[in-house]
Order: structure tokens, then sequence, then C-alpha cells
């Protein structure tokens, strides 16, 4: 029988199956592991992984590592505290506290966490760059923005300059620190100016065109009208700007106007407070008396100048305290003793009224998130109490019961007739100048221009046409304010919502009314805030730290954005601590 002839394609297929067969068996092993047996290999195989196992569980160690170092230093820095802080008391507490809860390994992975001084001074810095990223991007998005600054001398005699911005942010208001900046040299308007706008317009990218109102004090560096900050920053933007003078600084200026007769009162007021609290000794035989005689207080209040609250407090305080003073001065043989007379009480007292009534309306202006009808409206309220209080006093029989602590001494103590009209007419004295005062730095003229924007307060109480007619409104403005006035669904949205963001939120539907009324309430009314951070700063830089560069510390422990984590800790490579 003839034998068939192999198929070509059948060859081929087998030679193939074999050469693939060839290439995908294992290669022997040679040389010293030439006869090594399969376990050997095997176990080399699980050591490779575990290995790979061990690696990864240490690269996301680091990571997290790192992340709770970030942390740390946000709160180190939020809660003002000094950077070795972290390493000298919250690792060794945190590692005290997880070994005793939980067990000693878990303890020791906390140990890798990096918190020395300049790791967390680098940490805080990284975290304020992040904050100022987004402020700034916040900013370009918003458009419109306005700004209160002030300056001051810290510890170490550096000026520094505060700077607060006030946007639109997702349908309110949001304030926020812009700059903490050191100026080198001088504190002239034209320096201030030059370090100020190195910031906003070259490092930042700001237009001071969208800049639409400045507050401030009244300091000449500030409001000169040649080479004040403010004139600059007009000059830069191209426009006018809205300047607005601190209310409570304005307030504290009226106060100033005092009697004579009354301003030596608390001269003397002030002499026998700093004779008690300027020596320890005395400091410490006082408070031992108080608490002897029963007294609800036992500590006297230092004054000074720059607390707005100061003189209402302790003239308070020095008049419920006039016992136990006077028989310690009696005691100590002070000469300062043979003021506490009826008549130097008496006036003491009103002393006490006015200046709290005063402070009232200091803490009335006070706040974030002002706006200028409130403020002007309390202004206003306490301008008529001035002139109703005046004209009680003015009656044959007049009437002392808006000073509670007058009322209160005339009716423990025996007062002659005498004593209370010679009281009354240094009250009346000292109202006539405090009246002025106001009108001088609080004047009708700009509450009158103020009034005719009253429709941004309330536009609902313009539901007539007629009742438009003396607003002084432009036709598109008028006929948004016509339709907004018929809306019952927004006139509730609008009694339960705070002003600004009421316009905000009807800024698409009603763009010319809103426009102008968040140009009205943008701008600052106080330099609140710039006070505020003031004191922030003085906690952070103090005598221990006074070469400290406090600027990025000030950024975190004032910003109102939060850290992005992730965008920090890209691109930084982890390290353990050793």
């Amino acid at each position: 029988m003839k034998k068939r002839a192999p198929d070509k394609n059948t060859t081929q297929t087998t030679t193939s199956e074999a050469s693939r067969g060839k290439t995908e068996r294992a290669p022997r092993p040679e040389g010293e592991f030439a006869n090594k047996p399969l376990e050997f290999f095997q176990r080399k195989a699980q050591d490779i992984k575990s290995l790979a196992e061990v690696l990864r569980r240490n690269v996301s160690l680091n990571d997290k590592a790192q992340l709770a170092s970030y942390m740390v230093s946000y709160r180190v820095a939020m809660e003002k505290q000094p950077h070795t802080i972290a390493e000298k008391l919250l690792l060794p507490a945190a590692i005290d506290m997880v070994s005793t809860v939980i067990d000693e390994k878990s303890a020791e992975k906390l140990k890798c966490i990096p918190l020395s001084n300049n790791t967390v001074s680098r940490r805080i810095h990284d975290i304020s760059e992040n904050l100022e990223e987004q402020l700034v991007s916040r900013l370009k998005a918003a458009g419109d923005f306005s700004i209160q600054l002030d300056e001051s001398t810290d510890v170490s005699d550096c000026a520094s300059l505060l700077v607060y911005v006030r946007y639109v942010w997702e349908n309110d208001f949001a304030e926020d620190l812009l700059c903490c900046l050191t100026i080198p040299t001088g504190t002239t308007g034209e320096e201030i100016f030059s370090v100020l706008n190195d910031y906003v317009a070259t490092k930042c990218g700001l237009d001071w065109a969208n800049c639409k109102g400045i507050t401030s004090d009244g300091a000449a560096n500030m409001t000169g009208r040649n080479s004040g900050v403010v004139k600059r920053i007009k000059e830069a933007a191209g426009k006018d700007i809205v300047w607005n003078h601190c209310f409570i600084h304005r307030q504290a200026l009226a106060c100033k106007g005092i009697p004579p007769d009354l301003d030596k009162v608390l001269k003397e007021v002030i002499r026998v407070v700093n004779f008690i609290k300027g020596s320890a000794l005395n400091h410490r035989l006082f408070d031992q008396l108080c608490a002897d005689m029963g007294a609800e207080h036992t500590h006297l209040l230092f004054h000074t100048e720059v607390r707005w609250l100061s003189k209402g407090r302790i003239l308070t305080r020095v008049y419920e305290l006039r016992n136990e003073i006077h028989a310690f001065l009696h005691e100590k043989k002070s000469p300062l003793a043979d003021l506490f007379t009826d008549d130097w009480l008496f006036t003491l007292s009103y002393l006490a009224d006015i200046f709290s009534s005063l402070n009232e309306l200091n803490l009335k202006l006070q706040g974030q998130c002002d706006d200028v009808f409130r403020n002007w409206k309390h202004v206003m309220a306490f301008q008529k109490s001035l002139k109703l209080w005046l004209a009680r006093l003015r009656r044959p029989n007049p009437s002392h019961y808006m000073f509670p602590t007058v009322l209160q001494h005339i009716e423990e103590n025996d007062v002659s007739d005498t004593d209370v009209k010679h009281l009354t007419g240094l009250i009346r004295t000292h109202l006539v100048a405090l009246i002025d005062n106001f009108d001088r730095y609080f004047p009708t003229e700009r509450y009158d221009i103020l009034s005719d924007k009253r429709w941004i307060q309330n536009p609902f109480d313009f539901e007539s046409p007629e009742s438009l007619l003396e607003l002084g409104l432009t036709p598109a403005e008028e006929k948004e304010l016509l339709q907004l006035s018929s809306d019952r669904t927004l006139k509730r949205r609008h009694e339960c919502m705070a002003l600004s963001s009421f316009w905000i939120s009807i800024s698409s539907e009603y763009p010319v009314l809103s426009k102008a009324s968040i140009l009205l309430l943008i701008s600052f009314t106080t330099t609140y805030k710039c006070e505020v951070g003031f004191s922030v700063f003085t906690k952070i830089k103090t005598k221990h730290r006074n070469r400290l560069n406090a600027a990025p510390d000030m950024r975190v422990a004032l910003s109102s954005c939060t850290p992005d984590w992730n965008a920090i800790l890209k691109g930084k490579q982890a390290h353990l601590s050793h």
C-alpha cells in the first residue's frame, strides 16, 4: 500500500506548536541554583511579594505621615501657637494617648510624623500659599471688591500693614485677609502704597479698577489730599473710589470733648488706678481687701487710650469699688484718699454712666458683615438720645432717669439740691459738646445722601408709582423697582435673608438694581477686622518670637478659605522623621 505524504499545513502547525512549547518552557537554573529544589524558588517568589507589600505599606505610611504633619501644622497656626509646640508637646502627648488607649505598635507609627520647628514653619508657609492662591482666584472671578486697611508697629518696631477684602462669593459677601505686609522704611502714604501696589497689582495681578471702596482711619498718611494712600489708589484705578472714614474711629474722636471739671475727675481716677495697679504689693493687698469686704470684683482695670472700651469700664469698676478703694488708700495714708468726697463720687457716677452709653454704641458698630444702613441707624439713634437727654435736663424739674448710676447715687446718699444743680450744669455742658462733636464727625449731609438710596434697604416700601418720584432713579432702575416691589415671593425672601444676600440672589433677574445695591453695600464701614487682626498679630509675634515672619501664620489663622490638601501635597516627596 502506498504511503500518503504528510500535508504541508499539518507539518507547519506541528512545527509551530513544538517551537512555541520550547519558548514557553521555564528556563533551567544554572550555576549555583542548578540543583535547587522547586520549593526553594517558590520561597524566593513569596519573599519578593512580601518585600513589595512592605514597600507599598511604607509608601502609604510616608504619605499619611506627611498629611498628618500638615494637619498638625495647620492647627498650630490656627491657634496662634509657637511652632515648637508640635514637637515638644503635641507629638509626645499623642504618643502617650495612643500607647495608653490602643497599643505600643500604633504609637510607634506616630513617631515617624515630621514635626520639627523648621518643618512646621515650612508646612505653614505651604498652606498659606495655597490659601492665597484660592483667595486670588476668587477675587478674579468675583470682579468687584472693597478693602479696609490699617498700619501699626509690632514688638520689634517693624511697621506692618493689614488689608482685608470683601467680595461676592456664593450668593453672599465674603471677607478675608488680603495681605499682611511689612513696610521696610517709613510709613508715609507713598511708601505704604508702593508696598501695597507691589502685592495687589504685581504679585496677585488684580486690577485696581475693580476696587469699589476703601475704608481706613483718618490718619494723614491714609487720607492725605496730595500723597495719601487713598489718593494713590484712586489714581491707579483711574476713577473716583468711595472712601469711608471708619465709624468706630469717628465715634472715638467725637467722645474726646470733655469739659475741664469732668476731665479733671477722669484723670484723678486714672491716678488712683495707677497707684494700686502700678505696685505688685499694692495690687495683692487690694485684692485681699476686696475679698475680705465681700466685693463683687477684686481687680481694677488699667486705662489705655488705644482701647475703645477702656474709659467706660475703668470708671464703672472704680465706682463699684469706691468704698474698698477709699479704705485701701486711707490705710496706705495716700493723699489720693482725700479725692473721695461726695461731690467727686457724684461726678464719677455720671462719668461711669455716659461712658457706658458710649461703650454700648461702640459695641453696636463692631462686628463683621456690617452695612452702612445699620451703622447710620445706630449713630442717628444715639444723636437723638443725646438731644432728648439735653432737653430733659433743661426743663425746670430735670430728670436723670437716663443715668441710672447718678439716680442711684442721689437715692442712696443725702445729695443736696445745690450739688444736683451743679452736676446737672456739668452734664448739660458735656452733652452740648458731644452733640457738636457727633454733628461734626457724622454730618447730616452724608445721611441725606444715603436716604436717597433707602430703597436698597427695603425696596417693598415703594409699591405706588408716586413714591418713586423722590428717589432720583434712572428709567431702568424705576422699571425694575416697580416690578420688584410687586413680587410677593421676593418680599418674603427679603424678610428672612441678609440684605446683601438678597440683592446678590436677584442679580440675574434685576441686574440694574442689584448692581447699584452691591456697589453701596460692598464697602466696609469700619476697620474692625483690621483691629481684630492686629490683636491676633500681637499674639503671634511676641517678644520671644520677635524675628518671626508672621504673614504666613496670620493668613492661616484668619483666612476664611479651607486648605486644599490634595493641591498642597501634589508634587511633595514624603520623608519620615528620623
